[in-house]
């Protein structure tokens, strides 16, 4: 005989390390919730935004209703085309932003000085439009030149002379061993450039949208049918391992009205 089943929470969190606290803190599963993180890799590299949440489906398994979406800071744009798609009507974000070209400007810069420790400008081909282009080319040209800067940040560590066997070879397998950190800049590129490229569609979706104490609001969330925030008094890194928020969070999920049947909205 089968237990009920228990409500089902949809998270979009990026699995990067960071220091904030994650949605996994607030321990939903401990108060009889199926939450199920969707963001796990392999991570997707779609250019557009319904092609990365699309790829998100599977592991949904939504054949019970959703009860909500959960997301985190960047991901609320791919969690409104995920309930654009499932056709749930409850959306909690938590730090919710719109991914600009600046953000994602600033993101780059940090990942080319991760490599260097030294500031480092933008490349020439940095262009908005490139950013907002429903292409791969953005993440091509992300990855050739990030690479370059890799291999030139090695060869300047190394002192190495790029005619010598040796230290080509010594390189090469510096080189290799680097290829996962270059694959998460790739997966962090991807990310930031799909919520970029979000158009926001106009859902029936109602957005509680959790903030700490210094985080700016984006009221009305773009294409949301209503927006209600709720402020926590608290810093960025603790808004999600706060007992505060974890208390306001059962308490609006508990309050939430029935979803309906799930539905899979087609490709756009």
């Amino acid at each position: 005989m089968t237990g009920p089943t228990l409500p089902v929470l949809l998270v979009l969190d990026y699995p990067g390390r960071r220091p904030e606290a994650r949605i996994s803190d607030l321990r939903l599963e401990e108060s009889g919730y199926d939450v199920r993180y969707l963001m796990q890799p392999p991570l997707p590299r779609e250019p557009s935004t319904a092609g990365y949440v699309a790829e998100f489906l599977p592991d949904a398994d939504v054949s019970s209703p959703v009860h909500a979406i959960l997301t985190y800071c960047g991901a609320s744009a791919l969690g409104q085309e995920l309930a654009l798609r499932t056709g749930c009507p409850h959306l909690l974000s938590f730090n919710a932003e719109l991914c600009t070209p600046r953000t994602i400007g600033t993101e780059y810069r940090a990942l080319l000085e991760s490599v260097t420790g030294d500031p480092v400008a933008l490349p020439p081909w940095w262009d908005p439009a490139l950013l907002a282009d429903r292409s791969d080319d953005f993440l091509k040209r992300c990855e050739a030149h990030l690479l370059d800067h890799i291999r030139q940040s090695l060869a300047a560590q190394f002192g190495a002379d790029p005619a010598d066997p040796t230290a080509a070879e010594d390189l090469r397998e510096a080189e290799e061993a680097l290829i996962p950190l270059l694959d998460g800049f790739l997966d962090w590129l991807a990310y930031l450039a799909a919520s970029h490229r979000a158009d926001h569609p106009a859902v029936d979706t109602d957005v509680i949208s959790f903030l700490s104490q210094d985080q700016p609001a984006v009221d009305p969330w773009p294409g949301a049918r209503s927006t209600r925030t709720i402020r926590v008094d608290t810093t960025r890194d603790d808004l999600l391992a706060h007992a505060a928020t974890r208390g306001l969070v059962l308490e609006a999920l508990h309050r939430l009205p029935p979803s309906p049947a799930p539905f899979d909205g087609g490709t756009r």
